[in-house]
């Protein structure tokens, strides 16, 4: 995207490089200090997939941009991440494990070992850090919805850096809820106004095949041939090692494999019926709240297009305790079916086809959002909280029953 080289270091963000990313929006910009306030790094349980560092910048020449920003980066030397080449091998070389008399055995191994490696250096693959910034480069501008404004963005494909450089939520109030945390019905409609509005702009619209063909869908592109390559693995190895996430699924009286089928059946209805721009992410630990109870995401790393359900059931399952999700959750469908039409949508799904998307829709929060992702992306609690609500979902919903 461009051949400016980002740091995997803090101590080597310079003004010079804060300048070069900043004057491809900003020509004329100078940056003549850079000093660190605070950061979270991945693996800490506040970061997830990327460090966030919140910087305070000195200018000669401003040009109205604020002097206080937050930067996602990855802080790890490309050499110590597993590049799009890495992961193609590992596939491959499980497919050979398969067909040899011991291989079985072995895999477990093999995947305590990535699992360890992980641990000590968490990242995520490229594609879901070139996916964030292709949406700051080429999606954000044309969005009149509330999401962080970018001054910056780069991946730099020959040196596989990224870096997006964004607002600075917290100067406008902005409070970050998880699993943990108490989230009102009040404000769960605020972020599915913004969801609503957001699909509502790309509500079948022929730009999703042209000038945005290269967006990932429920079956091809961004994470897809990870997830095909690595991904029941993992899963299993997750559910293995985490004897919390193994005690989790146990009311669903279905294995690792089982749910990982029904996943797939479910991908293919999203991928089907009309099609939209999808955060792809928004649980409820990628969205903000600002106090006059509006709301927008954080962390476009997984967007996608694909059918609406798949967002909206992911916001509403993890963002409410499990009761208000229940007391609730056809009311909240109802507003936000009402959201698109407000919003310009002139045919939006009846809602009885709604119902049934938004149960089949709730499968993909689990196995993906959340039994793949590794404790210390969000430590223990929250990723424990998200499970035991997916968990109650998909038993209220009949999920699986609604993908046969």
């Amino acid at each position: 995207m461009t051949e400016l080289r980002f740091p995997s270091s803090l101590d080597r963000l310079t003004p010079e490089i804060m300048t070069a990313l900043l004057a491809e929006q900003r020509p004329g910009v100078v940056v003549t200090d850079v000093n660190v306030i605070h950061s979270a790094h991945r693996g800490d349980g506040i970061a997830s997939t990327a460090d966030r560092v919140a910087l305070e910048l000195a200018y000669e020449s401003a040009l109205g941009l604020p002097s206080r920003m937050l930067l996602k980066t990855v802080l790890l030397h490309r050499g110590l991440r597993f590049g799009p080449s890495a992961i193609e091998l590992t596939g491959k070389v499980f497919d050979v494990l398969g067909s040899l008399p011991f291989g079985s055995r072995l895999r477990p191994g093999v995947f305590s070992a990535i699992g360890a490696y992980q641990r000590r250096y968490p990242h995520a693959p490229d594609a879901m850090y070139i996916n964030e910034v292709r949406f700051y480069r080429t999606i954000r501008s044309s969005l009149s919805i509330e999401a962080p404004e970018c001054f910056g963005s780069v991946f730099d494909e020959a040196n596989r850096s990224f870096g997006v450089l964004m607002e600075d939520l917290t100067l406008r109030g902005a409070r970050f809820p998880n699993a943990l945390m108490s989230v009102t019905v009040d404000e769960i409609r605020g972020l599915l106004a913004t969801l609503a509005a957001l699909h509502a702009r790309y509500w079948q619209s022929p730009s999703l095949a042209t000038e945005f063909q290269w967006l990932a869908t429920p079956l091809a592109g961004g994470m897809y041939p990870v997830f095909q390559a690595l991904g029941l693995d993992l899963i299993r190895n997750q559910v293995e090692t985490n004897a919390y996430k193994a005690a989790a699924i146990s009311p669903l009286g279905k294995t690792v494999d089982e749910l990982w089928d029904a996943l797939w059946k479910a991908q293919q209805i999203l991928a089907t019926g009309p099609q939209t721009l999808l955060h792809g992410d928004p649980h409820i630990a990628n969205t903000y709240l600002l106090p006059d109870q509006s709301g927008g995401f954080l962390d476009w790393q997984l967007m996608v297009k694909g059918r609406w359900a798949h967002d909206f059931t992911y916001l509403l399952i993890t963002g409410l305790a499990t009761e208000d999700r229940r007391k609730h959750e056809r009311d909240l469908l109802s507003f936000y079916l009402d959201e698109l039409r407000r919003h310009g949508v002139e045919d939006p799904p009846g809602p009885d086809d709604a119902w049934l998307r938004y149960r089949q829709a709730a499968i993909w929060g689990l196995v993906i959002g959340w039994l793949i992702t590794p404790t210390e992306n969000y430590g223990e609690a929250i990723t424990a909280a998200n499970i035991s609500r997916l968990v109650a979902a998909v038993q209220d919903l009949e999920t699986l029953e609604a993908l046969l």
